[in-house]
């Protein structure tokens, strides 16, 4: 019977990579498991099941499509909206390997899209709650080239340039009956945006060349740009540029 034979140098790497995955898990579990206090076999899923971490936001993503009430039931879950936001930065600019890499930015992906899909079918009480939970925090990481903190990949900057319009754009302005405008909140999120640097971010992708199917940055980079500038020229206030 032969011997199997693994170099030191391997044998590193093969437990560095064991320790980095339950890091992931670990990381993950702490931050939703205050999302099912009451629920056992959904703590037992997180603990158990290894490969339920990558596929849990795509869940969720799925179940919230263009159903608006299984959109407030994910809001109305406690803790829900900060678990996915803090989950946008998970181990984001550390790299370990390729295969980590893309499985720590999937999970940040899966959360930024499931965030972005519950803006947009959200109604005003579920704008309220994700101004709460900083959401405005999210979409800049999300365009962020200028500091080195973010993602810098086209379809990240152009889906946070568009989601900062549309969602700027929604409580400035409402968007139906039941949504009318909800001044406080475009103040508490262009709050938010200056103080992550948002405003020097969004001037830098004025001269990003990049596309996403078609669609220009520097053209979303204008109208988010727009949007927070609207805001001030209505309400009397200091240009942020």
């Amino acid at each position: 019977m032969g011997l199997l034979v693994v170099s030191g140098e391997d044998f590193d790497a093969e437990q560095a990579h064991l320790i980095n995955r339950r890091e992931l898990k670990s990381a993950v579990f702490q931050s939703l498991t205050e999302v099912s206090d009451d629920d056992q076999e959904f703590k037992n899923i997180l603990l158990n099941d290894h490969n339920i971490i990558l596929h849990l936001t795509h869940s969720i993503i799925k179940l919230i499509d263009y159903n608006n009430n299984k959109c407030k039931e994910v809001i109305n879950t406690p803790k829900a909206l900060h678990s996915l936001c803090t989950l946008t930065c998970y181990k984001i600019n550390i790299h370990f390997s390729q295969e980590n890499d893309q499985q720590t930015f999937a999970v940040r992906h899966s959360s930024r899209r499931c965030l972005w899909q519950i803006q947009y079918y959200g109604d005003a009480s579920v704008h309220s709650e994700l101004v709460n939970a900083r959401y405005a925090r999210v979409l800049v990481i999300a365009i962020s080239t200028a500091s080195g903190s973010g993602e810098e990949q086209d379809e990240e900057i152009w889906s946070g340039l568009t989601s900062i319009s549309k969602f700027l754009r929604d409580i400035h302005q409402g968007k139906q009956n039941s949504f009318p405008p909800q001044p406080l909140l475009v103040r508490r999120s262009d709050e938010q945006i200056e103080e992550e640097g948002g405003n020097e971010e969004i001037d830098s992708q004025l001269i990003n060349k990049g596309n996403f199917f078609g669609c220009n940055i520097k053209d979303e980079a204008n109208r988010a740009k727009g949007r927070i500038l609207n805001y001030f020229i209505e309400w009397g206030n200091p240009r942020p540029w």
